[in-house]
């Protein structure tokens, strides 16, 4: 594409808010884009201490300690995004793309577009510092380490709208304290179950440790809008926020970082439960895909209720995501495989609803054994995918 002909994106710097509150600054530019207000934008993000995001499927009182959290002072919200939590400190970088779905250069499905994204940044990483980076699907990007062990450098999320897309991808450049981090994401075992790594610990590095010397914020910065540009055919203008996304982003302050919002993926949303109600939970691992945490409230023989939480990616997310689509439509459902698989086609194959990684046969059996066998007191899943 000829230099004059390129679609212009607008290029933020953002360095003002902690990564938590990103919670408010995503749908504030989703709303902002998907109005025409804004062009399509690349916004680059670094922040000022340490906090925590719950993405839009994780459970508060599962997925991490949150009473760690608030003893500490660590921020943390929930966000309208997909995958599993993230801890970001002032070593770590989170880069947003906000485009109309359609507009040049994007592609029509969440996993065509982590592909896309994430390998045009693992290209860019691999030749700005001369190490091997690489896109493992679903969403990782990964570097090899010293040691020859594939070790994940950066998360990313990505969900489409009905009006626009938000891709996410980020990059843990300093070393964190790993430590603190395990402490506040505390991860089921099935989660390292298709990883070389088998924890925190193991599974994350930082980029100055595969680069080998201190890397600059800036450096990583310039791999993303070099890359960007590259990618999607696009040229970059810097800008900044327009009057009516300022109003927008005090808007939503209230509603993104309220106790409601943060707590929503919670089973305690459902106390007290009714006399006669039995709980069963099971806890599974698609190989290349997300974890999935199933909690079903039995009533004789049917769901009276089913929380489905975990690190899944699914579009949209608002008004309604097919998760939530998902609980109500099985709601006082026998306990029945074909029962449960006839509702979860008639939601995951409805207009627009994608969830990358997840099939209804697979979903189906095993929403069916976890009333059947799941163990009330905790996670007795454990079997292969």
């Amino acid at each position: 594409m000829d230099q004059h002909t390129k679609q212009r994106w607008r290029f933020l710097e953002v360095d003002w808010l902690t990564y938590a509150r990103t919670a408010v600054f995503r749908p504030t530019l989703l709303k902002a884009v998907s109005e025409g207000i804004v062009p399509d934008t690349l916004s680059f993000c670094s922040f000022p201490r340490p906090s925590v995001i719950l993405n839009f499927f994780n459970d508060p009182d599962k997925d991490i300690n949150l009473k760690f959290c608030r003893q500490r002072d660590i921020p943390v919200y929930r966000v309208i995004s997909s995958g599993g939590p993230i801890f970001g400190d002032t070593g770590y970088i989170f880069a947003f793309i906000h485009a109309v779905r359609g507009s040049h250069g994007i592609p029509s499905t969440v996993e065509e577009m982590f592909a896309k994204t994430l390998s045009g940044i693992a290209r860019g990483l691999s030749e700005r510092f001369d190490i091997e980076v690489r896109f493992r699907p679903l969403n990782d990007l990964e570097a090899r380490d010293t040691d020859g062990i594939w070790r994940k450098i950066g998360p990313s999320s990505c969900f489409y709208d009905n009006q626009a897309i938000q891709m996410g991808s980020g990059i843990q450049i300093h070393r964190p304290d790993l430590d603190l981090m395990a402490s506040i994401i505390t991860p089921p075992p099935e989660k390292f179950r298709d990883k070389q790594a088998k924890s925190i610990q193991e599974r994350v590095t930082c980029l100055d440790n595969i680069v080998g010397r201190k890397v600059e914020i800036r450096e990583v910065k310039q791999v993303y809008v070099t890359q960007t540009e590259k990618t999607f055919g696009v040229e970059l203008s810097q800008g900044d926020l327009c009057r009516q996304e300022l109003d927008y982003f005090k808007k939503f302050e209230d509603e993104y970082t309220s106790e409601e919002f943060l707590m929503d993926r919670s089973e305690k949303r459902l106390d007290p439960l009714p006399d006669g109600i039995q709980r069963r939970q099971l806890v599974y691992k698609i190989s290349g895909g997300p974890l999935i945490r199933i909690i079903c409230f039995i009533k004789g023989s049917r769901i009276w209720r089913i929380i489905i939480t975990g690190s899944i990616h699914a579009s949209p997310l608002r008004p309604s995501s097919p998760v939530h689509e998902i609980e109500n439509a099985l709601m006082e459902t026998p306990i029945d495989r074909k029962a449960i698989l006839d509702k979860l086609i008639r939601v995951m194959e409805g207009p627009n609803h994608e969830m990358p990684g997840v099939v209804p046969e697979e979903l189906a059996e095993k929403i069916e054994l976890c009333c059947q066998r799941g163990d009330s007191l905790g996670i007795i899943e454990k079997e292969g995918d």
